[in-house]
């Protein structure tokens, strides 16, 4: 199970990245030339910063459901991607950076007032059971982390 202190660590992590990735895309065209996964580095990190902005309004729920429950069961994910990349698409690169950094922000403030029971809670997610603790480090941190990593590369490696 993640600890408190890796999924703190890992959620001040994302936004420090996030920026320094965003000083590898400061060249003309670079926020929006389509990477091999489809997405422009700009709509990964909104993407990004879109779900940090989810999971305190949806982590209460999610909280509260039995483990049988899965935690995203019926949900289109791939529209959901779409509808959140579309209500910052008029964003500018800076102002999708800075979004991300205050989602990031009251995503942890979100997770230091959890219990050391909701973080050890098991929770369904895509069919795997897991500690809350490892979700949230799953679908923050470590899928963060892959978005952020992709976003500055033009070519798959």
């Amino acid at each position: 199970m993640a600890t408190r202190e890796e999924l703190m660590g890992g959620l001040q992590f994302v936004p420090a990245q996030a920026k320094r990735v965003a000083g590898i895309l400061d060249t003309e065209g670079a926020w929006d030339m389509k990477r091999p996964a489809g997405w422009t580095p700009k709509e990964m990190l909104t993407h990004v910063a879109v779900v940090a902005g989810m999971i305190p309004a949806m982590g209460p729920a999610m909280l509260g459901a039995p483990e049988s429950a899965d935690v995203v069961g019926g949900m289109d994910i791939a529209a959901v991607n779409e509808q959140g990349v579309a209500s910052m698409r008029s964003m500018d690169s800076k102002q999708v950076v800075d979004t991300l950094v205050a989602n990031f922000g009251k995503l942890s403030d979100w997770v230091k007032g959890l219990s050391d029971e909701q973080l050890a809670g098991k929770h369904t997610f895509l069919g795997t059971s897991l500690a809350a603790s490892d979700l949230l480090m799953s679908l923050m941190v470590m899928h963060s982390v892959h978005h952020l990593y992709e976003a500055p590369l033009p070519v798959s490696v």
